[in-house]
């Protein structure tokens, strides 16, 4: 199954961030602790070598972590493409805290190519509110609610909840929210530019 393939492979990329260099120095310079979350990277090698196996790379075109990229001309045979490649990865998760979808952010300071999520996005992050939920943190972005969760003193008194952008409060995100019957207070954690202030408001 979809979840099957995407747990397995997370926990791939959870792993490899031990001997990535370039994954280590993003994660400091945003002062994130991969220690104390789930994060993981995507070198973009899982279908290279010794672990080329035919099931791995039908699963993971399925999900679309990979996809064709032309003939290798070294060797002949298919070429492929990795999807969220030099990106450090984090889970969506769904209801029964299964992951469901993921989402890449690239460590290469490229202006137009910086996040990705898989197709067919599914699931929230870090999960799904537990059902005594009395105060809510939405932030604008997974990284946000990511460095928030560091924070002891936060979710000791707080629950956080990504949105997906200024414009990214999803059909799933409303449903999660509007079933905690205890919810006494919403904090919108947007940026402070023209945007995140419109987003406020609209929501």
């Amino acid at each position: 199954t979809k979840t099957t393939i995407l747990t397995k492979m997370f926990t791939y990329f959870k792993n490899a961030i031990h001997n990535s260099p370039p994954a280590k120095d993003y994660l400091k310079s945003r002062n994130l602790d991969y220690t104390k979350l789930e994060i993981g990277y995507n070198t973009a090698q899982f279908h290279h070598g010794a672990r080329k196996d035919e099931i791995l790379i039908k699963s993971c075109m399925q999900v679309g972590l990979l996809y064709e990229a032309g003939i290798n001309n070294r060797v002949g045979g298919q070429r492929y493409g990795a999807f969220g490649k030099y990106c450090i990865a984090f889970a969506l998760k769904n209801k029964q805290q299964n992951i469901t979808g993921l989402y890449f952010r690239s460590t290469i300071n490229d202006k137009d190519q910086r996040h990705f999520y898989l197709k067919d996005r599914e699931g929230l992050y870090p999960k799904y509110p537990e059902a005594n939920t009395k105060k809510l943190i939405l932030t604008e972005s997974i990284i946000d609610a990511a460095t928030l969760q560091q924070q002891e003193e936060i979710t000791r008194q707080y629950t956080i909840l990504s949105l997906y952008g200024t414009n990214g409060m999803t059909e799933e995100h409303t449903a999660a929210i509007t079933e905690l019957k205890q919810l006494d207070e919403i904090i919108f954690f947007l940026n402070g530019d023209e945007a995140g202030k419109a987003a406020v408001k609209k929501h």
